[in-house]
């Protein structure tokens, strides 16, 4: 705290004159602070007595998140690198950021979408919060194999029964955000 206005101390001496000064700090830190008030007269006699300042930290931390983050998932993953900055600041020292939600800075982050929050308090128990999401998108194509072909030949009648037919492989393993379906 600066500018502080500490008011005046009211003294009386037996005799006319005296001087009032003190020990107060141009800047006050955080906390309990004691002004000491000395009143000296002109015969060089004095006395003191204290007053205590005290300063409490009201003030909010800032802190800022990313923009949303929307990525495409790796080429051999089923999801994404993904770095981030989330930064903070406070008018006291002391302020600790800390992770609620969500993934840190260079992780895997999966196919989906990931919230990540975050809440910086200071010292004196202010705080402030921020989110944003990470959007992974799976884009591989799936692989697919398809049966052989067939060739049926009918030795009588005039059709063929397909009802046991036979079925292809579908498998996403260039991604292996699945697996195989038959």
């Amino acid at each position: 705290a600066t500018g502080v206005n500490l008011g005046s101390p009211t003294a009386a001496d037996n005799c006319a004159g005296f001087t009032v000064s003190s020990n107060a700090p141009a800047q006050f830190p955080v906390g309990t602070n004691v002004v000491t008030w000395t009143v000296t007269d002109f015969s060089g006699n004095s006395a003191t007595c204290q007053q205590q300042v005290i300063v409490h930290d009201t003030q909010n931390p800032t802190i800022t998140c990313p923009g949303n983050i929307t990525t495409n998932a790796n080429a051999s993953g089923c999801g994404a690198v993904v770095n981030y900055t989330v930064s903070f600041s406070d008018n006291c020292s002391g302020a600790i950021l800390h992770q609620t939600s969500g993934l840190p800075s260079g992780a895997v982050f999966p196919s989906g979408t990931t919230t990540n929050s975050f809440v910086v308090t200071d010292a004196g128990g202010n705080t402030a919060t921020c989110s944003f999401t990470v959007t992974v998108t799976d884009t591989q194509v799936p692989a697919f194999t398809r049966p052989a072909d067939k060739t049926i030949s009918f030795t009588s009648g005039c059709g063929y029964d397909a009802s046991p037919a036979i079925t292809g492989d579908v498998t996403d393993e260039q991604d292996n955000c699945s697996t195989g379906i038959q």
